[in-house]
């Protein structure tokens, strides 16, 4: 299939497909190719030739990586969506307080409800994490109703490289989607995109094989072993 390479002086080693959904952006392209200029690490390798692609990006250990993602996905003028916590769309995070109720974290704050329409806007699937039951079938059923779609997980979840989760396995199967691992490489300074992942086998097998995507890629803070 035929790809595209966007003008970006920023990053010169991204290959888009026509498949990639795009968005045009116009002040906030621009912003983001000018903090990128300030920032070493760079995007390389090409998107899969496949409408539905589900992103698995690895090690996940700060911050930094979701400001750099958003940085090189606005520059690219490619549209994402993402799995967030319910609570964030309309609540201020809240380091200092550990709440019983998951899906009741942080602040909440007068203008949430234009928070959650910037999120929105972005991509954001919002995920109640109390209905566990549920939380699968209203994320596929939001998925099957896309064209196309670029879902960006991080299978560590929250900065815990211990264990890998699955759901990215189930949602590929469903919706007919590719998985493409993307390397998180700070000691190469480097968001390397890599070739399809092969879901045949077992769930541990598959899981095991992306795990070895990423074995000895040092994120921001310790290398990741599989």
């Amino acid at each position: 299939y035929k790809k595209i390479m966007p003008y970006t002086k920023v990053l010169p080693e991204v290959t888009i497909s026509t498949f990639t959904p795009r968005k045009k952006r116009f002040f906030l392209k621009y912003l983001a190719r000018f903090l990128l200029l300030f920032e070493s690490m760079k995007a390389k390798g090409s998107f899969l030739d496949n409408k539905r692609v589900i992103v698995t990006a690895a090690p996940h250990q700060s911050s930094k990586d979701e400001y750099l993602m958003v940085l090189m996905i606005l520059a690219l003028d490619i549209e994402v969506c993402y799995l967030s916590a319910k609570w964030t769309m309309r609540r201020i995070p809240n380091p200092f307080l550990k709440p019983k109720d998951i899906d009741n974290q942080g602040i909440a704050w007068p203008l949430g409800w234009l928070q959650e329409i910037i999120f929105k806007k972005f991509g954001a699937i919002p995920v109640d994490r109390r209905g566990r039951s549920g939380q699968y079938d209203s994320v596929l059923k939001e998925l099957q109703s896309k064209e196309s779609f670029l879902l960006i997980i991080t299978p560590e979840g929250r900065f815990d490289a211990t264990r890998f989760r699955s759901s990215f396995l189930y949602l590929a199967k469903e919706l007919d989607a590719d998985v493409m691992p993307v390397q998180i490489d700070y000691e190469n300074n480097a968001l390397q995109f890599l070739d399809s992942l092969s879901l045949k086998g077992s769930e541990e097998e598959v899981v095991r094989r992306l795990r070895l995507c990423f074995d000895g890629i040092k994120g921001r803070k310790s290398r990741f072993i599989a």
